[in-house]
């Protein structure tokens, strides 16, 4: 079987370009039978490194992104022409190919474009539109990051039959599972190190994309209310994620907020593990994989009652209403003021985690292909 997958998203430092790439990675590694086409289309990046074999054909395409979104999504090319024969293509969330044979699966992550395009630059919402359109009519198969999106993509796409759909999880990357792994004398080295690094000390993360869906304003506005109510407190909160769209930030909120902006792979894995809690109030998740990579290292996590958080969550979170300046406050309250519950979440965190795997989504995601 000759598989090709669009893995033009892992230049973006997203959660569905860590999607695409632990899904790439953990397939390559189980499967050496199939052969492996992967598509990519950047002007100014460079693919991502995978392990040199047989099985595996790289087709770096040096243009923008957007370019092929022209190409697939209004002009609507076959991928053949660009990757020759293949059985399957996975795309990607961005572009759709339509094909001459070859059966197309495409992840759907986020449906929010529809559901409240306000969240998202109205150039994002047209995109979508014009792949999802597209999608509902050449693709054999829907892999969906969560029962909610799931049941969210049914009920906006009624024409998608649901046989043709199936929920396969996301997991955190196996980098942080490792972490645990090491020696609390390594540990507490590399805290030491990103505390030094960002000028950190006891700190709430939050992490994600600085846009309207992901609620930042309203966690501002709740920590400095904790803060205004416990003047002794010596918490910080750490704000990551590149700039997106939409009213940003102010740059000086609190002198306890610290905006890091974007930051590097190697540094987020230990910040979620030097962190005392992740906060993230986000309004609308597919699926929230920076809650999964707290839980796996059983950090404790403050997140919202809705979308698919709580199916990511379970029994491992406070909880939120994300509406709420108050809600969010008393949150922080009780997770600093309460050793107990703090315990019981970060003893819940990895039980939770463990439920998540990277090798399970690739064999379910292969077992996919198999059966078209």
């Amino acid at each position: 079987m000759i598989i090709g997958i669009d893995i033009s998203s892992t230049q973006y430092g997203t959660g569905v370009s860590d999607y695409t790439l632990n899904l790439v990675k953990n397939l390559i590694k189980i499967d050496h039978k199939n052969t492996y086409k992967l598509f990519f289309a950047s002007l100014r990046h460079d693919p991502p490194q995978f392990p040199s074999q047989n099985n595996l054909e790289l087709y770096h395409f040096h243009l923008p992104l957007n370019v092929f979104e022209i190409l697939f999504n209004r002009f609507h090319l076959p991928i053949e022409l660009f990757i020759g024969q293949c059985d399957i293509f996975h795309s990607s969330d961005w572009t759709q190919p339509s094909a001459l044979k070859t059966k197309i699966v495409t992840t759907v992550h986020d449906l929010t474009p529809f559901i409240n395009p306000s969240w998202h630059h109205p150039k994002v919402v047209s995109v979508h539109h014009r792949k999802m359109k597209l999608a509902t009519r050449f693709c054999s198969h829907f892999i969906c990051v969560s029962q909610n999106t799931q049941a969210d993509l049914l009920r906006l796409f009624p024409q998608i039959d649901p046989q043709k759909t199936s929920v396969i999880y996301e997991a955190a990357p196996e980098e942080y599972r490792q972490f645990r792994l090491l020696t609390q004398t390594q540990k507490t080295k590399i805290k030491s190190q990103i505390k030094t690094k960002y000028h950190l000390d006891q700190f709430l993360l939050a992490q994600g994309t600085r846009e309207p869906r992901k609620n930042l304003d309203r966690l501002i506005k709740a920590f400095a209310s904790y803060k205004k109510s416990h003047p002794q407190s010596k918490l910080q909160l750490a704000i990551t994620g590149k700039y997106g769209w939409g009213q940003d930030i102010s740059k000086n909120p609190h002198p306890d907020i610290k905006i890091l902006g974007f930051v590097p792979n190697t540094d987020l894995l230990p910040l979620h593990a030097t962190s005392y809690a992740l906060i993230y109030p986000s309004l609308y998740e597919g699926f929230g994989l920076p809650v999964l990579k707290s839980l796996s290292l059983g950090t404790p996590v403050i997140t919202s009652s809705t979308s698919s958080l709580p199916e990511v969550a379970g029994l491992a979170a406070l909880y939120i209403n994300p509406l709420s300046v108050k809600s969010i406050a008393l949150a922080i309250q009780k997770i600093v003021s309460s050793p107990q519950a703090y315990a019981k979440l970060s003893q819940s965190a990895i039980l939770q985690a463990e439920k998540f795997s990277w090798t399970n989504t690739a064999k379910e995601t292969l077992e996919i292909y198999k059966n078209l």
